[in-house]
């Protein structure tokens, strides 16, 4: 019995042993990383025209103001991009968005009783002429609504009637193309605008141009616009364009990008009206100096009219598919 229970008190000091064990700590070393964050980038595009004025984070005005465009009229704007965001990993892409086409045409400033010229509109896209509105619009309005007026070269061409002579001096009768002036599925006066667009850079901001830069410069890059070619007829016009995101190239952080965008205003030939079943046959041939000058009446179609719209700058953080 005795034996036992000295067993026992072993037994004892031994898990208190133990215990007493536990409460020393083995080798160990620790280190803190502190003041930890996660903060997101960010993209912040900034437009500035040719004189250097920024607009960022309001309404950018109008680049394009152009009035009375003759046929062969050409308009070049120059845009300097800049992300002035901060980020990593990625570097952005920026894209130009044509967009919110609006078409019509423009009130002339003729004085009334004189040179007055027919109204008209369309009727299952025949031309119709009317009576003038009760109350007529003011010079230079966009016209939608109304009836349009249109003075002789441009009533031939779109209602058809006597557009010239032929080699022998005898009067040439067309058929009209129809009203055009957007009053229908198309926009036509973008229908005849050419466009091209052309890029420079990108560069850091603390080395960006300090003027307007040369067209001549061999660092300028002419986008390849063909795939908007929509049907393919190697030229490519600004309703072409519309709802189109155009990506103009990557532009990293701290960066800038010269844009040059140019609109073109075209002649309209008779023999391309006539490949596209517009008119029954062709009237001139503009191999003839006699007849050469008729070989465009079909021009005659767009005079005064009018379309508007819309450029977007996108800065996008990934590429559009």
């Amino acid at each position: 019995m005795k034996r036992n229970v000295i067993l026992a008190v072993v037994a004892i000091a031994a898990l208190a042993l133990a215990g007493m064990g536990g409460l020393f700590a083995d080798f160990s070393d620790i280190e803190i990383s502190q003041d930890n964050f996660f903060e997101a980038g960010s993209l912040d595009l900034a437009v500035s025209n040719y004189l250097g004025t920024e607009y960022n984070g309001g309404i950018v005005p109008a680049f394009f103001e152009v009035s009375a465009a003759l046929p062969c009229c050409d308009k070049s704007v120059f845009l300097d991009l800049e992300n002035w965001g901060n980020g990593f990993q990625t570097v952005p892409r920026v894209y130009i968005h044509f967009k919110n086409f609006e078409c019509g045409w423009v009130m002339p400033k003729y004085i009334v009783g004189t040179m007055e010229p027919k109204w008209i509109t369309c009727e299952d896209g025949e031309c119709v002429v009317v009576d003038p509105p009760a109350v007529l619009p003011i010079p230079g309005y966009h016209g939608t609504g109304l009836p349009k007026p249109v003075t002789e070269p441009e009533l031939v061409a779109e209602c058809g009637g006597i557009a010239g002579e032929d080699e022998d001096g005898n009067l040439v009768i067309v058929d009209g193309l129809g009203c055009c002036f957007g009053d229908g599925d198309g926009c036509e006066l973008a229908e005849h605008i050419d466009v091209a667009i052309a890029v420079m850079g990108p560069w850091p901001h603390e080395l960006k141009p300090k003027e307007n830069p040369d067209l001549n410069d061999p660092n300028w890059v002419q986008l390849d616009l063909s795939d908007y070619d929509k049907n393919g007829d190697g030229d490519l016009k600004l309703n072409e364009l519309e709802c189109e995101e155009i990506e103009l190239g990557k532009l990293p952080y701290c960066n800038g990008i010269w844009v040059h965008i140019m609109l073109h205003l075209q002649d309209i030939d008779e023999e391309d009206v006539y490949a596209e079943g517009l008119i029954p046959e062709t009237y001139f041939d503009d191999t003839i100096p006699a007849e050469a000058k008729w070989d465009h009446w079909p021009t005659n179609a767009i005079q005064a009219d009018y379309v508007g719209f819309d450029m977007a700058f996108e800065l996008l953080q990934n590429p559009l598919p």
